[in-house]
């Protein structure tokens, strides 16, 4: 791929705001240029990338070294000699490391703002922008409190074809249900579209084992203690192919009797009732540490999701149901 040269630093960038993008990498030498030139190329934000390899064994780590050759000052690579820790793990600890950054001159103080990316994805040119302005809007209604933002993705092959234009359509995903309830049932939050002010991330880290997932958790402390807005737009090209570590699945348009049927077989599933004890694993590690901070509908809420422990599946269901309608 033939790469423009990189901009020079001036003088005049220095009034643009700054966020700190966290990009973990494994394996990703394929598309990881272009989606960290996509993210260092963003209208009216300066994109700082933070990285860490997960001991690839592709060019990644050549690959990334090329790139911080390229753009001085706009890229720091971790070495921290922890090994391979994950998807989440890698997430979490680049956002452990986040809240002790510190931006290169002519930038200063601490970092208030943090983007979450993937490494084979293409940002368009808008997306932090966007995302900053509604962040803005969030701290203005209630400053100093933890805020989200989040958008939709452009679903799209590994050629660039256009799969879906609405990620959130293409899965049937209910992105318009901000309740604790809904999102300690179902992640709808994309980690790689997200934007977290820096008290989201002092108020939620460290990420606990018992999280689902490092975004979840992050989503369930947006929800029950801060606020949080979803951006009904693509801000993000989401690339689908063989090493993806979850991807975009298209939703079951099976008509309702049918999915019905079909849901309620799950409840009966082994594999579904793990991901019910997975839910009530994260709930009860929500409750424990901040019971002091919630309300008494959020904790009777999270005590309903920790009762899908329970391996009985009517009972199961029944708790699900009600759950959904919080």
């Amino acid at each position: 791929m033939n790469v423009p040269p990189s901009p020079s630093s001036s003088a005049a960038d220095a009034s643009l705001p700054w966020v700190l993008v966290l990009l973990p990498v494994y394996n990703g030498a394929t598309y990881l240029a272009e989606q960290v030139e996509s993210i260092l190329r963003q209208d009216g934000v300066h994109a700082l990338v933070l990285c860490r390899d997960d001991g690839s064994t592709d060019d990644s780590v050549r690959v990334l070294e090329d790139l911080r050759a390229r753009w001085p000052g706009r890229i720091e690579l971790v070495a921290d000699g922890l090994g391979n820790l994950g998807a989440s793990g890698n997430f979490s600890r680049l956002m452990d490391l986040a809240l002790a950054f510190a931006a290169p001159a002519p930038w200063t103080g601490p970092v208030r703002y943090v983007a979450l990316s993937d490494q084979d994805d293409l940002w368009h040119a808008d997306k932090l922008s966007s995302c900053l302005t509604a962040m803005r809007q969030l701290e203005q209604a209630r400053p100093g409190q933890p805020a989200l933002v989040h958008s939709d993705l452009r679903v799209i092959a590994d050629d660039g074809r256009e799969i879906a234009p609405s990620m959130a359509r293409y899965q049937g995903l209910q992105v318009g249900r901000p309740s604790l309830a809904a999102q300690a049932l179902s992640n709808t939050l994309t980690g790689c579209t997200s934007l977290m002010n820096r008290e989201l991330l002092e108020l939620g880290l460290p990420v606990p084992p018992e999280a689902i997932m490092h975004d979840w958790w992050l989503s369930l402390v947006a929800s029950a203690l801060g606020s949080r807005t979803y951006l009904d737009r693509a801000l993000i090209d989401y690339r689908q192919h063989e090493r993806n570590a979850i991807g975009a699945k298209a939703k079951d348009d099976n008509p309702r009797e049918k999915r019905f049927l079909k849901r309620l077989a799950g409840f009966f599933d082994q594999r579904h009732r793990q991901i019910f004890g997975l839910n009530a694993r994260q709930a009860g590690a929500f409750l424990r540490r901040y019971r002091r901070q919630l309300g008494l509908k959020q904790t009777m809420a999270l005590r309903c999701v920790q009762l899908l422990a329970w391996p009985i599946p009517p009972m199961q269901r029944s708790i699900f149901l009600i759950l959904r309608r919080l």
